[in-house]
């Protein structure tokens, strides 16, 4: 699975259970943005719900990263 570094970051927290909001304050971006991400993710994988995102991406290889890394 292919995703940009932002999107890894946003997945990662994600991962750790943050909500979009919290993944905004962190990302210095708004939860609309942080939305909009995962809205894309979910299209090209075909999945439906953040847990069948997560679960996709642990699956492929996706490995939680720390945001700034």
């Amino acid at each position: 699975m292919h995703v940009s570094p932002r999107q890894e970051q946003i997945l990662s927290l994600i991962a750790e259970g943050c909500c979009d909001k919290e993944i905004a304050r962190q990302l210095g971006m708004s939860a609309r943005t942080v939305d909009s991400h995962l809205q894309r993710l979910y299209v090209r994988y075909g999945v439906h719900t953040r847990a069948a995102m997560i679960a996709k991406w642990l699956q492929e290889g996706g490995a939680p990263v720390k945001p700034g890394r």
